[in-house]
Parts: C-alpha cells; sequence; structure tokens
C-alpha cells in the first residue's frame, strides 16, 4: 500500500475539489457538506492562526457582536452531526436546504484563495456558478476573471429560475471547459 503524504492546505484543496466534482454531478449532499465542511474548518483555522487574511477578518466583521459562537455553530451544525456518532444516537438533523454546501463551498475556496493559493479549475467553476446563481452574495476580485461576463443578463436570469438539476448540470459543463482551456487538463473519471 501506498503512503499519503499531504499538509493541510493540500487536503483542504482536495477536499474541496472532491465536493465541487461531487455537487455539479448531483451527487449525495451529505457527503458534498461533509468534505466541504472539513476543508473550510482547516483554511478557517489557518486564517485564525494567520491572523492577517482579509476573507477571514471580514467574516468575523459581519458577525453581530456577542453571537460569534452562534454563527459559527449555526454553520458547523451539520458537520458536526455528520461526523459524530456518539452523541444524540437517535436524532435526525431536519432544516438543512442542501443549497448550504453551495455557500459553504465558496466561502472556503475564497479562504483558500485569500491564503495565496491559485484557484484549481473546480474552484474557478463553483466561484462562477456561485456568481451567476447568487450575485448579491458573492463579489468577484479585480484579479478574477468571470464566466459570468460571458452569459447575458437573461441567461443569467433565467438560470437562477431553473430547478436545481439544470443549475448543476450548468455547473458540470462550466468545469468541462476549464479543463479544456486549462494547462493542467486533468478531468476525473466521470466528469
Amino acid at each position: 500500500m501506498g503512503e499519503i503524504r499531504v499538509n493541510k492546505i493540500e487536503a483542504a484543496q482536495r477536499q474541496i475539489d472532491v465536493a465541487i466534482r461531487l455537487l455539479f454531478a448531483n451527487e449525495d449532499p451529505v457527503a458534498i457538506h461533509t468534505l466541504a465542511s472539513a476543508a473550510f474548518r482547516i483554511l478557517r483555522d489557518v486564517a485564525e492562526k494567520n491572523g492577517s487574511v482579509q476573507e477571514h477578518e471580514e467574516v468575523k466583521k459581519r458577525i453581530v457582536p456577542g453571537k460569534e459562537k452562534e454563527f459559527w455553530s449555526m454553520l458547523s451544525k451539520a458537520a458536526n452531526f455528520f461526523k459524530h456518532g456518539a452523541r444524540d444516537t437517535g436524532k435526525i438533523l431536519e432544516g438543512i436546504k442542501e443549497e448550504v454546501n453551495d455557500y459553504v463551498l465558496c466561502m472556503a475556496c475564497s479562504y483558500y484563495k485569500r491564503l495565496g493559493h491559485t484557484f484549481t479549475p473546480e474552484m474557478d467553476a463553483l466561484m462562477n456558478w456561485c456568481l451567476i446563481l447568487y450575485p448579491k452574495a458573492v463579489r468577484l476580485t479585480r484579479n478574477e476573471t468571470s464566466i459570468k461576463s460571458h452569459l447575458d443578463r437573461g441567461g443569467a436570469v433565467q438560470l437562477r429560475s431553473e430547478d436545481r438539476g439544470v443549475q448543476l448540470a450548468f455547473g458540470k459543463l462550466m468545469l468541462e471547459r476549464l479543463y479544456q482551456t486549462s494547462r493542467d487538463s486533468r478531468p476525473p473519471n466521470g466528469v
């Protein structure tokens, strides 16, 4: 058997990339959330330890003072439920919308970029997809290019009104196109 050698940032990057591929393939939202949350937590912790990462400071500024613990708890509710088997073994998790995965992945990608790393094709596709679907929630930095500009306003509005399956299929198409134009054309099996 081979050995795995990976640092924290690479582990987070690999988790994000797999979660994005699963998302766009319309796979299991529980598995996607588990991977996305694990990656986000790694990157959030690195940002917290670093202390100079603007993204983390911006997120912290948006939290109502005195509600920090509640915010982070809410964000990690499903992730904690999925990873801790000894707690509340008979409990059922309810009220978590599938779209929370989009936001967790978007935040994880944003932290990854703010920590000084270059987006993978998966991250680039996800961020552009989120820019189209959630224009009021996702901001584009000056340095990033956007597939969003290739869609006219009507096309973006139409995509937002489509069902989730159509939206995810569009994300998968975006990823496939990025693989085609990427120097590192390495699409995984099934994508």
